[in-house]
């Protein structure tokens, strides 16, 4: 239900009963010359997803299985170093596996908020209390035009980012501040070590298990509230205001005096090249990187069936893209078909049921014969099973046809 339109804007309803109002609009229904127009740029569109999904397909073959043998070179490679508390120069540029707990030379510090830890990296992270736009569109066919309700809906939440009030359609009564005043940034170590071995970079890059650091005090002169670990510049944070601001902290890699208050350092178990005192990437022989870190106690067996685990779950995540690519793709291109008999109801929805059956069956069966291409070269009886298994749909169509021409011939 609606109130009077507003008296600046006779296109919007402002609603009653909440924070919100809708406008409306018309636009003119395209006529057969324009949806055949819109069907032609769809069509090219659609042509063009389609060759890009061939090459999307095939290189992630290609990565998989250049991954897979990487993978079981590294562990037929690795030597797990029986002590980390010295370096061996018998393990020089070899591929090794250690475990231990981290270590690290630096404290970390936020002077601003009174927080200091030993800790690979420290998080603060910062929100402000915001008039937040939400948008939902309905469409109304009235013959020869559309009628438009778009409902814009004001909500005020805690955001990390700017919501720029000045694009919001009634920015007047909704108005946010235009920067924060923190910032937020993410600390890391200088120095990290593992016994007496410094980690790289990439090894420090993949620690990445974030834990909450409750503060337990504010800061002398600081004029801010501290309530579950949290703190507020705001007079009343259960009750916030727009442009009130909130922040907190978090940690990875604990790497503290064993004892201390935020608990045992943490343990981390790493694959990598031992080059001198450091620990970096190795390269196989394929020129494939393996630099591998995961979080607590893991035998150097279990850390490559990890990654053999990520690796497959990689690869299906790309086969279904590259096929999607195929099924949109084909859809679009063929999307002309279904314009040219739009203007009969019955004829219109079999038509494009029968086009979605068949964009279906033709990616189906272009993925696995690209899959199968990608994999002959590696493995030529895989490959050979793949294409078996896309001629299937042919096949059966091909028989479905001799038996329609049998019975006719019967008869």
């Amino acid at each position: 239900m609606y109130r009077a339109h507003h008296p600046n804007d006779p296109g919007m309803h402002i609603n009653s009963d909440s924070d919100s109002h809708t406008r409306l609009t018309y636009k003119d229904n395209p006529g057969f010359l324009d949806r055949l127009q819109s069907s032609c740029g769809a069509t090219v569109f659609g042509i063009l997803l389609v060759i890009f999904a061939f090459p999307v397909l095939y290189w992630n073959e290609g990565r998989a299985v250049e991954t897979a043998m990487a993978l079981d070179e590294g562990l037929r490679a690795v030597v797990s170093l029986p002590s980390i508390t010295e370096i061996q120069r018998q393990y020089q540029d070899k591929l090794v596996h250690l475990t231990g707990p981290l270590k690290t030379g630096m404290v970390l510090n936020d002077g601003e908020y009174g927080v200091a830890l030993k800790a690979v990296k420290l998080k603060r992270e910062v929100e402000m209390f915001q008039w937040v736009e939400h948008q939902s569109t309905k469409e109304f066919d009235e013959g020869g035009k559309t009628r438009v309700e778009t409902t814009y809906t004001y909500n005020q939440e805690w955001q990390s980012s700017i919501q720029n009030s000045n694009q919001f359609d009634d920015p007047s009564r909704h108005r946010n501040p235009a920067s924060m005043p923190v910032s937020a940034y993410v600390k890391v170590a200088d120095l990290v070590y593992v016994g007496e071995f410094k980690l790289s970079k990439g090894l420090v890059d993949k620690i990445e298990n974030y834990q909450r650091f409750i503060p337990r005090e504010v800061p002398s002169g600081k004029t801010v509230v501290l309530q579950d670990g949290i703190f507020y510049h705001s007079n009343d944070p259960l009750h916030p205001r727009v442009g009130d601001v909130r922040v907190t902290f978090s940690y990875a890699g604990l790497s503290g005096k064993p004892g201390s208050n935020l608990g045992e350092p943490q343990t981390v178990s790493i694959v990598a090249r031992q080059y001198g005192s450091q620990l970096t990437h190795y390269h196989t022989s394929s020129g494939h990187s393996l630099e591998l870190l995961y979080i607590g106690e893991m035998s150097a067996k279990e850390i490559f069936e990890a990654e053999h685990a990520a690796n497959t779950a990689m690869t299906w995540i790309l086969r279904g893209v590259g096929w999607l690519m195929l099924f949109f793709g084909f859809l679009l291109s063929t999307s002309i078909l279904s314009t040219l008999v739009s203007w009969l109801p019955i004829v219109r929805e079999l038509v494009g049921l029968g086009i979605t059956l068949i964009c279906f069956c033709l990616a189906s069966s272009l993925s696995l014969v690209t899959i199968a291409i990608g994999w002959i070269s590696h493995r030529p009886l895989l490959g050979i099973a793949l294409l078996a298994a896309a001629a299937v749909p042919m096949l059966l169509s091909r028989l479905n046809k001799n038996k329609k021409k049998e019975s006719k011939s019967f008869e």
